[in-house]
């Protein structure tokens, strides 16, 4: 496993990193879709009106009609060429799966193109939702955005091309309760909302003779305070496929190019937990979001070494500064030689450590285990990864002494968060082989009430090809 991920560019150490801010970025000051065209048109004019008398006498006339031709032809020549589209945008009943492919912006531009109006109206509605009465707030992660939290350069460029192809949508941006449009700068905020935002979440792995079919079976409830029905609405799978054959899927929304639940083509999974650090309040200068390390830790692939696998994620998330914390559960598509298939990397906003597990399943909720420089557990954190432990205690002690799939489900929903505020989005089981991708999303009941995802009608089990389809030599997918 590579300590880079997808990209070829060293991870930037700390004090060192790139921003983009916005008088640096021309499209944060200026979204005018029209200018290149009109700009042309003009110049265009001003050539042509001493030469060719388009509005002027000259000695050189050309009838109208042919006039007329001749000037649409220039400006035709004249006019940008139109970008190649490196994405496709399939549906499997009501779940849209995003699959992008090319170089950073080629697929950023593409993510924003093909999703352009479902990014601004999610983002619009969530902004308005989340900052209409708290602007200070919006204003700091702003602020916050190119000084405490920067991006690799890399996704930077893909987070600046996503803006360009939705400007190039022609969605609507504006936020009238805002007074103002959504630019580049509140996206840059929005990839970085687990930076700002708290997720009270559970998984578990089990793997060999204790599940049902044998191979890793690894499940994840993601808990997040809803802010309404667009999240649930807009929430999809997001496939990025890399030039070196690796590809990655993240359950997330549109317009988010980080990972907060995702797997890998080759069958590493990465899920991210709020976890209890001391809270800080704004990350260590120059941090990436947790999302962005954990992309990359699923586009380096799993490796042959165990140790040496898990001590590249610990170097990737030291670039992180999570000001509550967060738990990171990392999982391998196969336990090599008897060892673990599964670690936890503890992270706070001045260091990451990689949990001591006891042996048995790797269970997860939202308190450290290994640190101690943070805050108590909490009892709902507590009590779900007791409750976790003793369902899968249940199925490994009676009948066949194994955790089936269907099973795997029966444990999320013992956890799962339903009613008003926090709730359980989505829900994911997975194994890498023999394949399992199982997806629930979740609903609201009658009174606008989460019902939780484990529970949900909305269900969805994809196959490996519809998932991470078969590429050709321009990588896209087939």
């Amino acid at each position: 496993m590579a300590a880079v991920g997808e990209s070829e560019q060293p991870a930037p150490a700390r004090g060192a990193g790139t921003s983009t801010t916005a008088a640096q970025h021309p499209l944060l000051c200026c979204a005018d879709e029209d200018r290149p065209r009109r700009y042309a048109a003009s110049n265009l004019r001003g050539r042509l009106g001493a030469g060719v008398g388009v509005g002027h006498s000259s000695a050189m006339r050309i009838p109208s009609s042919l006039g007329s031709w001749f000037v649409a032809s220039l400006l035709i020549a004249a006019a940008p060429a139109q970008k190649a589209v490196h994405g496709r945008l399939d549906t499997f009943g009501d779940l849209k799966v995003l699959h992008v492919w090319g170089a950073p912006a080629e697929r950023g531009y593409a993510h924003g193109l093909l999703l352009g109006k479902d990014i601004a109206a999610t983002l619009v509605a969530e902004w308005t939702a989340r900052f209409t009465r708290a602007r200070p707030m919006l204003d700091q992660a702003r602020g916050a955005v190119g000084r405490l939290i920067t991006y690799p350069d890399d996704v930077r460029d893909e987070i600046a091309a996503v803006f360009e192809g939705i400007v190039e949508s022609k969605a609507s941006l504006e936020m009238p309760e805002l007074e103002r449009a959504f630019d580049l700068q509140d996206l840059l905020v929005a990839n970085a909302l687990d930076v700002f935002g708290l997720m009270g979440c559970s998984s578990f792995t089990v793997w060999d003779d204790r599940v049902d079919g044998g191979g890793v079976l690894t499940a994840r409830n993601f808990d997040w305070p809803l802010t309404g029905r667009h999240l649930l609405d807009a929430t999809m799978v997001i496939v990025q496929h890399f030039g070196d054959g690796h590809a990655v899927a993240s359950v997330g929304w549109p317009g988010f190019v980080g990972t907060v639940t995702g797997v890998s083509k080759d069958g590493v999974a990465t899920f991210l937990h709020v976890g209890s650090a001391k809270i800080t309040m704004m990350p260590e200068p120059d941090s990436w979001p947790t999302a962005i390390a954990a992309r990359r830790i699923l586009a380096a692939g799993p490796g042959e070494d165990p140790d040496a696998t898990f001590a590249a994620c610990k170097k990737l998330l030291e670039y992180t500064s999570p000001p509550a914390g967060y738990a990171t559960h990392v999982v391998l598509p196969k336990s090599i030689g008897g060892a673990r298939p599964a670690a936890v990397f503890e992270t706070d906003a001045k260091s990451c450590v990689q949990a001591e597990l006891a042996a048995g399943p790797c269970v997860l909720t939202n308190h450290f285990r290994t640190r101690t420089d943070g805050r108590q557990a909490s009892r709902d954190s507590l009590g779900r990864e007791k409750r976790v432990t003793e369902e899968i205690g249940g199925c490994i002690d009676t009948g066949d002494h194994r955790v089936s799939v269907q099973e795997a489900w029966t444990i999320l929903e013992s956890v799962s968060r339903d009613g008003r505020g926090m709730g359980t989005l989505h829900s994911i089981v997975f194994r890498h082989e023999p394949w399992v991708f199982e997806l629930r999303i979740a609903t609201l009941d009658a009174q606008g009430a989460v019902v939780g995802a484990p529970k949900s009608e909305r269900r969805h089990a994809l196959t490996r090809d519809q998932v991470f389809p078969a590429v050709g030599g321009d990588t896209a997918p087939r």
